[in-house]
């Protein structure tokens, strides 16, 4: 294998996704999580589920997981963790699945895959 050169390869760039959400009239981008971002997700999953049991750390990381990854036009956060908290309540269903593209993403999904 050779010792590769920087302009032989391609930047890497965070995935990306527009998700319709019909609750708010339009699309919001969901994107990936950076490595800091995701390591720090999988250390408050671990911390969570130690705290409430193997259910509680994944379903404590959404709010928080929509607030890192849900972006407006601008590339802005939509909403603050609280704000996705109330949002969730009503709209619950629209919630998981645009936590399920940011979970997807960010490389959690394949992980889960692979383990079993």
């Amino acid at each position: 294998m050779a010792v590769l050169k920087r302009g032989e390869v391609a930047e890497p760039v965070l995935p990306k996704e527009t998700v319709p959400v019909p609750s708010l009239g339009g699309e919001l981008v969901v994107r990936g999580l950076l490595l800091s971002e995701k390591l720090a997700v999988e250390a408050r999953i671990v911390a969570t589920a130690q705290d409430k049991g193997s259910a509680g750390g994944v379903h404590a990381i959404l709010p928080v997981l929509l607030a890192l990854c849900v972006l407006d036009a601008d590339g802005q956060p939509f909403w603050s963790e609280g704000q996705w908290q109330i949002f969730g309540a009503s709209q619950a269903k629209e919630a998981i699945e645009l936590f399920n593209v940011a979970w997807r993403l960010s490389g959690f999904a394949q992980a889960e895959t692979a383990k079993n």
